[in-house]
């Protein structure tokens, strides 16, 4: 059975359509939160604008994904795998096990790198800006932020071992645990919130609050946080978004909305230097500006 689940996922993800085996579980976990949120919070506005801006942004992102998907990215893994490898880990406990570790590292790398560069940042931003936080938020993504086109440190895994097995098995369970973070239905939990990147903890990581930004980049453990200093615990329900709201629920306004800021910064630059600067200094950096 499992050898069954494992040639399935290679054949959907090997042809792009990965989309088919998380569809059913994203769909399922929305209608459940939904209408969790009906029962539990009835006085409580569900944003259907917020909510509908998110599913259309998300259509057009699986769209995308059954024309390029994950056939370019993974292909350059293979090969990297295959002629450049140092290592394997294989497919044993202790090789998943090393794998997953290695993979939830790059994560956090990558995802502290989104975040505080300003070419990232610019693409990342269209995740950050709904006011609101539900799962339909963990789809809202930029068009062309596609598997890894903005994760360069997931490139390093397959020079590590990791196959591409490891990695699309991994990157489809940690999705569904992803999914399930973006949700206000659940409280604090504990000693699992030091552990695990839970709902709370990823709360606090769309917060727009001084002492919530660039906190908890972990997308299924804390010890990254925890080690490296950028884990805060949920003091108080977060305001969500981004500093600088973007005030609409257009689809391609809110695509588009990181790079015109990114743009719209550069073009003020005084020099070009300070231009370049802007694609990699964090987002609040400011360039010295063109007098007028």
């Amino acid at each position: 059975m499992f050898d069954l689940v494992i040639e399935t996922l290679h054949s959907l993800v090997s042809t792009g359509k990965s989309y088919l085996f998380l569809l059913p579980i994203y769909a399922g976990l929305l209608l459940g939160e939904r209408i969790a949120h009906a029962v539990l919070k009835p006085r409580e506005v569900w944003d259907n604008r917020e909510a509908a801006a998110n599913i259309v942004i998300t259509v057009a992102v699986l769209g995308l994904n059954f024309l390029v998907g994950h056939v370019l990215p993974l292909a350059v893994f293979a090969i990297i795998f295959e002629g450049l490898s140092l290592c394997s880990l294989g497919h044993g406990y202790g090789g998943w096990l090393s794998a997953f570790v290695l993979y939830d590292l790059a994560w956090y790398v990558d995802h502290r790198i989104a975040h505080r560069t300003g070419l990232f940042w610019a693409m990342h931003h269209v995740h950050h800006s709904s006011p609101v936080y539900n799962m339909t938020v963990a789809s809202r993504g930029f068009l062309v932020d596609t598997t890894l086109l903005s994760r360069p440190t997931f490139y390093l895994l397959p020079f590590l071992g990791l196959s591409p097995m490891h990695f699309m098995v991994i990157s489809i369970a940690t999705n569904i645990w992803g999914i399930a973070q973006h949700t206000r239905l659940v409280g604090k939990l504990p000693w699992l919130d030091w552990l695990l990147a839970t709902p709370s903890n990823h709360r606090v990581h769309h917060g727009v609050e001084a002492k919530y930004l660039d906190r908890n980049y972990g997308e299924t453990l804390m010890i990254w946080d925890q080690l490296l200093g950028t884990y805060q615990r949920e003091d108080e329900e977060p305001m969500y978004g981004v500093t600088e709201p973007i005030d609409t629920h257009n689809p391609l306004r809110i695509q588009i909305a990181g790079i015109q800021g990114l743009i719209r910064k550069m073009s003020l630059a005084s020099s070009a230097r300070d231009k370049v600067r802007c694609l990699f200094r964090p987002p609040e950096w400011r360039p010295a500006v063109t007098p007028h």
